[in-house]
């Protein structure tokens, strides 16, 4: 376990100084995560070599297939694939056998088709203009780009990655100077002549043409629809959404026109909204992509369709009341209603035409709340909206829930991954019936959960040790105080608000000094930095400063008094005492600081629950105070002068106050327990032989 010390420096009057040294360990190197496709933050296993990227061979045309279409004079496709990345994004290994699918379906449907593989920045703007300057300027020409790679977003604006791009998430202007926006897209759409042209992605961004995008209805009549202009634009995802490696999107348009399954009205033509539509509704039946689709924005180009002729299409409208892509004849849910299709319905099997349940719980996707429940997760049941039955209301369904019936007040204060009662701080009992919670690790507790206190005879015998300084000398005497928790504030009633509330601590092992830092300790550290602070944030004042101090003497030269060595400093500022934690740092190698109050009272109490830590009265001759304590010192005493407290501590009550690294509250709300950066006031503890009355007990500052 990582060991703190402390160092306790006391002065009188304004105040003294606490130090604390904390051992940090180095945090753990961030491997980046290996990602799948998506829209950013994708990143190669940091152990695996380069990838040298592979040159991207030249655009190879496939074979004519038959017009199919008389309203087109030709039907064009370039299809481009990114897999072998080479700055920092996933590689892609499943794409250019996705696109063999691709091409084999263009090819049968009439289109020219031209490929390109592992394109960089500059080869893939080239083929693209290269495409549109061939097959773009005739007016009734179709295009068809199909995109598949890794795809970004970035403030709302999407983008399509190149083999040579960085990942953003390493090298964000590299990746502006290399990737492909959509607004590039957009203006290659705007210039070119066809009269139809349909963009694919088979990436996740978003932005730019869909920032307005609608489902679209059902489509218009072929006849009208193939001769108007259009730009459509179909993406896998949108963004913040991750493509899997292995394309859902590909198989999916493959079967649309393969198979016809993308004909919604049977009629024998797959538009570009039907299209659209039906990877809308097929994609996220098998991942967690939600594919989009739109038109781009502008009146004159978003008037007609794409249009595909497939197999097995009639040729004439069949009857399909509620427009679900089933005809009636097939339907078994003929009359779905609009809310009913949001989530697309069965098209083949016993409930072909109903409303989809893809996880089999009774409830239909576009009321189901939980569409992708697992077998173990609705074999318990389920509830009306689909998600696995939690019969206690805990927030843990039953069959994962290995305590499943609680009763409220063991779910009042929250449950565990598991199901059953927290119990934060590992003690065995659980927080709804522990009366003492934030126990530290390891510390034995009653059936309540408070912890047992220390035994003064049962205590772990005192460590003691001193850290040497550069110049080999020795530095202040520091005790190890054992790890443990304990009552915090005015235990007996009596005290004043800033005594207040009572509460348990949890405190690490920690190290304190044995004494309070004495003249010579800090006329020591003076003399070796050579500075007394600044005006706005002096040090300490000299006895020519004030009556009280017991140094003299100038910078460099500074001195204590004849027969005071050995008495604790006394008008050190907070930025002197912490000014002196930094030397000592510096001389040690370890970090010194001032306590927080919390540590500070918990050392002082050692394991006692009473006033002071020898009782409730203040005795003769157990410390230094201004009335009579039955000690023989009119002012300060010699460090060390009166019995130590069961952790071998002196003088922590009397003598002098002492400086703490807590801001001060009036109340305690937790701040007692940290170091305060900076603040207007800081707390001092254990009274002082300059205050009038007894020395402050143990929980007083």
């Amino acid at each position: 376990m990582k060991q703190t010390l402390i160092l306790l420096v006391i002065t009188a009057i304004i105040g003294g100084i606490f130090l604390v040294i904390t051992q940090f360990s180095s945090p753990p190197n961030q491997q980046p995560n290996n990602g799948k496709r998506d829209i950013g933050g994708i990143t190669p296993d940091p152990n695996s070599t380069t990838l040298i990227p592979t040159p991207p061979p030249p655009v190879v045309p496939s074979p004519h297939g038959p017009r199919i279409l008389s309203s087109y004079s030709g039907s064009y496709a370039l299809l481009i694939g990114e897999s072998h990345y080479t700055n920092g994004w996933q590689n892609l290994e499943s794409i250019p056998g996705e696109l063999q699918q691709v091409e084999t379906l263009l090819t049968s449907k009439g289109f020219h088709v031209e490929k390109a593989l592992n394109l960089n920045t500059r080869q893939l703007k080239n083929t693209f203009e290269t495409f549109i300057n061939q097959y773009g300027f005739d007016k009734n020409n179709r295009l068809l780009f199909f995109y598949s790679g890794h795809g970004h977003t970035r403030a709302k604006k999407g983008y399509i990655v190149p083999i040579d791009a960085p990942n953003p998430d390493f090298n964000e202007k590299g990746f502006l100077q290399k990737a492909v926006t959509m607004n590039e897209i957009l203006a290659w759409a705007r210039r070119l002549e066809a009269k139809h042209a349909l963009f694919l992605f088979d990436s996740c961004f978003s932005g730019t043409v869909f920032l307005a995008k609608q489902r679209p209805t059902v489509p218009p009549q072929i006849s009208q629809a193939a001769a108007r202009p259009v730009r459509q634009f179909i993406t896998a995802g949108s963004a913040n959404e991750t493509v899997p490696a292995k394309s859902v999107f590909t198989p999916a348009f493959v079967d649309a026109l393969g198979e016809g399954w993308g004909d919604m009205n049977n009629d024998g033509y797959v538009t570009g909204q039907e299209l659209g539509l039906y990877l809308w509704n097929k994609v996220p039946q098998h991942s967690e992509q939600t594919p989009q689709y739109g038109r781009i924005k502008d009146y004159e180009l978003a008037q007609g369709d794409f249009v595909f002729a497939v197999s097995g299409g009639t040729g004439t409208q069949r009857v399909d009341n509620d427009r679900d892509g089933v005809a009636d004849p097939e339907d078994r849910c003929p009359n779905n209603t609009a809310a009913q299709l949001t989530h697309g319905v069965a098209k083949h099997g016993p409930q072909i035409g109903c409303p989809l349940d893809s996880d089999q719980d009774m409830v239909a996707n576009y009321q189901d709340s939980c569409p992708y429940n697992r077998p173990a997760e609705i074999v318990q049941g389920v509830k009306p909206n689909g998600c696995p039955i939690d019969r206690d209301r805990d927030g843990v369904a039953d069959y994962r829930d290995s305590c499943p019936h609680n009763q409220p007040p063991e779910i009042a204060q929250g449950v565990q991954s598991n199901g059953c009662p927290i119990d934060s701080d590992q003690d065995n009992v659980a927080d709804y019936q522990d009366a003492c919670l934030g126990t530290a690790l390891g510390a034995k507790v009653n059936h309540e959960g408070c912890p047992l206190l220390i035994s003064l005879a049962s205590m772990p015998p005192k460590t003691v040790f001193r850290d040497t300084l550069r110049d080999g000398s020795k530095g202040t005497e520091m005790v190890v105080i054992p790890a443990g928790r304990f009552q915090m504030g005015d235990l007996q009633g009596g005290g004043s608000s800033n005594e207040k509330p009572v509460h348990w601590v949890s405190v690490e092992k920690f190290a304190i000094g044995r004494y309070e830092i004495t003249n010579a300790e800090f006329v020591r550290f003076l003399n070796a930095v050579k500075l007394r602070g600044t005006k706005k944030q002096p040090w300490f004042a000299t006895k020519a400063e004030s009556s009280y101090s017991q140094i003299t003497g100038s910078v460099g030269h500074f001195r204590a008094e004849s027969g005071y060595e050995n008495h604790p400093v006394v008008t050190v500022s907070w930025y002197g005492a912490t000014a002196y934690a930094q030397w000592l740092s510096q001389q040690t190698g370890k970090q010194y600081r001032l306590p927080t109050e919390a540590q500070w009272e918990y050392a002082a109490r050692a394991g006692t629950t009473t006033k002071y830590w020898w009782g409730n009265q203040i005795g003769s001759n157990k410390a230094n105070c201004d009335n009579d304590c039955g000690d023989r010192f009119d002012y300060t005493a010699p460090v060390g002068s009166f019995a130590p407290n069961p952790f071998g501590l002196y003088d922590t009550t009397g003598n002098v106050w002492e400086w703490t690294c807590s801001e001060y509250e009036d109340k305690y709300t937790g701040r007692e327990q940290r170091c305060a950066k900076s603040a207007d006031r800081f707390a001092v503890r254990g009274g002082s032989v300059g205050a009038v009355g007894e020395p402050l007990p143990s929980h007083a500052g």
